[in-house]
């Protein structure tokens, strides 16, 4: 009994309790009540140690928005109002009320908004560089133009809630920050006034150092050690050599910590004697001698009194090859001087790829049809001797005749034989066609024989020839790939053909490329070409075993932009040539007369083009890419023959002992 009457004690002070939480929560429905159904014109907030969600419900029934609540979101809220509120100050102030109770509120890309707890609200911020107020989580990036960015982290970083992030890292112009809109742009001002160029500038007129070694050793003591790594982000140092001054910006303090330092090595090189050697990075010391001597012999130095003295007899230039260096034995005025000109000089030079393609494509053709005929009588016979032979058919029956003839008779010597079965024998390895002939001798001794030769002959050829070359700028350069002939120049014979000589030159044959090209303003290319397309076309005649050659040159200047196609020049020839052996008279019988004629026609049409492209090649970066490409054709080649033999890839790795350059990428 005294058990149940405990247990019945404490559920009546239960239920005491309960009642008056009932009583508080009736009242803040009231108030809730009345402020989803305020006037038109505002809305009173009146919350006293209300539910957060029924809060959050309130809000999203007055402002019309979406609200997505984490689990975590609970809690009480309290919120106190006087006056009315418009719909806009209803959701700010609920912003508000959410940050103040740990919450706060991220939108998302639907539009609707999540409620979730601060501390992880930072990993899932908001859209960036969204313009926004109030208390909205969002993320914002600042670009820095001048500013350190880990010192801007370091000074934003006390102004971020304890939940936000502010990201930077070193050589990244950029500060990251994610934070409430409206401290976002406390922040917005702070970097505004911390990412100001503070730097001066100031010049340095050297007399005894050019400027752009100065340029370097400012550059170089601001990389030691002892300063700042951002030291030399902050300093510029620009060489002027027109007027041998030194241009410097940056800091204030850094600048008037350099230019003591500077302006003493000036004054220090004015004492280093006479002499001076310069290396050069990019020209050759030789081919400048000529230049420099020019230039020095219009340079003049002046005396105390301001008077003009000549300085040929002063200055002394010799170039040393083996260092690529120039020597200067003068004063320290005149050095400079020198030294100045030099530096201008002394630049690199972009390259050029000249790639030529020659085509010729050629057609000929050739009919001939022919009759010939020979009827000679014997010792007793009263038949004359005749005959119809030319002079461009083949086999030649006179020539046969004679070496039958000659073959059976036993009283003819055995040189004439000789001679005719030589004459027959080229006859008929001259012979091109259809021969169709009879031949024979009669009881009389009456010797007769006819031949009919026909041909025809059809020859297309299409030669394809891609001449290339890569070389400096103002270089000239020569391709060539073809063979040495000889020519005979001369002959001589002494008395009685004592020690007989001949002078012989070689001649180049094939394909010929010399360019000089001059990169101008605008990449635009002027180019001095000569390209020659020659061969043999064999011996003059077969008495004369002299060789003739065919030639093709053009020698010309065009102006061309990097990368384009240009027509150098075309040659479009067509030869027709018609010949006509005949008897007179019986030859132009009509019909009949084809047993005494032959006729030959021949026709060649030949249409020559050369193209050429040209492409500067200015960094390492297009030297490679070329590279790659032509490497990349010849792997295609190689892969199309599938022999199995050596390939590219091989040579580069067995010979030069480097890895093969990579496929391009597609």
């Amino acid at each position: 009994m005294k058990r149940i009457f405990t247990s019945l004690t404490v559920t009546q002070k239960t239920v005491q309790r309960l009642g008056k939480c009932l009583a508080v929560l009736m009242a803040v429905q009231v108030a809730a009540v009345s402020v989803a159904y305020g006037q038109d014109d505002g809305h009173i907030l009146n919350y006293r140690d209300a539910e957060i969600r029924a809060f959050i419900d309130d809000i999203a029934a007055i402002t019309g928005r979406t609200f997505i609540i984490d689990p975590r979101v609970r809690g009480k809220i309290n919120v106190v109002s006087s006056e009315t509120v418009t719909v806009e100050g209803v959701f700010q102030t609920f912003l508000s009320a959410l940050k103040v109770n740990g919450f706060t509120l991220v939108p998302s890309a639907s539009g609707a908004f999540k409620i979730v707890p601060d501390e992880i609200a930072a990993q899932d911020a908001g859209p960036v560089n969204q313009e926004r107020a109030g208390d909205v989580l969002m993320t914002r990036v600042f670009s820095l133009k001048y500013a350190d960015p880990l010192a801007v982290q370091a000074a934003a970083k006390p102004f971020v809630f304890k939940n936000g992030r502010v990201f930077a890292r070193k050589g990244m112009p950029v500060v990251i920050v994610t934070d409430y809109a409206d401290n976002l742009e406390r922040i917005a001002q702070l970097v505004a006034s911390m990412d100001v160029d503070h730097s001066v500038i100031r010049t340095l007129a050297l007399e005894n150092t050019s400027a752009g070694e100065m340029a370097d050793i400012a550059l170089k003591l601001a990389a030691q050690p002892g300063f700042d790594d951002n030291v030399l982000q902050s300093l510029t140092a620009m060489p002027l050599d027109s007027s041998n001054t030194l241009i410097l910006k940056g800091p204030l303090d850094l600048i008037e910590t350099f230019l003591p330092v500077l302006r003493e090595l000036d004054e220090n090189n004015a004492s280093r004697g006479d002499l001076r050697v310069i290396y050069l990075k990019h020209a050759n010391a030789e081919k400048l001698m000529p230049m420099l001597e020019t230039v020095t012999k219009s340079l003049s130095r002046k005396d105390k009194s301001g008077k003009a003295i000549s300085a040929d007899g002063d200055v002394s230039i010799s170039a040393y090859a083996g260092a690529n260096a120039v020597v200067i034995n003068a004063s320290s005025e005149m050095q400079q001087r020198i030294a100045n000109v030099i530096n201008m000089l002394d630049v690199a030079r972009a390259q050029v790829l000249v790639e030529a393609i020659v085509v010729e494509v050629s057609d000929s053709a050739a009919k001939e049809l022919g009759v010939q005929y020979l009827l000679a009588g014997g010792d007793n016979s009263a038949i004359p001797f005749t005959m119809a032979n030319y002079s461009n058919t083949a086999p030649n029956l006179l020539a046969l005749a004679g070496a039958l003839q000659t073959s059976d008779d036993d009283s003819d010597t055995s040189s004439a034989s000789d001679l005719f079965g030589a004459a027959a024998v080229d006859s008929l390895l001259g012979f091109n066609g259809f021969a169709l002939g009879a031949a024979g001798e009669t009881d009389g001794g009456t010797i007769f024989g006819v031949v009919l030769n026909a041909i025809k002959q059809d020859t297309g050829s299409n030669i394809l020839s891609t001449p290339s070359i890569m070389t400096m700028d103002n270089e000239p350069a020569k391709f060539l790939s073809g063979q040495e002939i000889p020519i005979s120049t001369g002959e001589t014979l002494g008395a009685n053909n004592v020690n007989p000589f001949r002078t012989i030159e070689r001649k180049d044959v094939g394909i010929q490329l010399e360019v000089t090209p001059q990169i101008n303003d605008g990449d635009e290319i002027r180019l001095q070409i000569r390209q020659e397309i020659s061969s043999i076309a064999g011996p003059v005649s077969s008495s004369f075993t002299e060789l003739v050659t065919n030639k093709r040159e053009i020698e010309t200047t065009v102006s061309i932009q990097s990368g384009d196609i240009v027509v150098l020049g075309g040659l479009v020839q067509e030869d027709e040539i018609t010949s006509v052996d005949k008897v007179p008279l019986l030859g132009d019988i009509p019909l009949l007369g084809r047993l005494f004629r032959s006729d030959r026609k021949s026709r060649a049409k030949t249409n020559l083009m050369i193209f050429l492209r040209p492409t500067i090649v200015r960094s390492a970066g297009d030297a490679k890419a070329l590279t790659a490409t032509k490497y990349d054709y010849i792997r295609g080649q190689q892969s199309k023959v599938n022999s199995g033999g050596l390939t590219i890839d091989q040579l580069v790795k067995d010979v030069m002992g480097g890895q093969p350059v990579p496929p391009l990428q597609e």
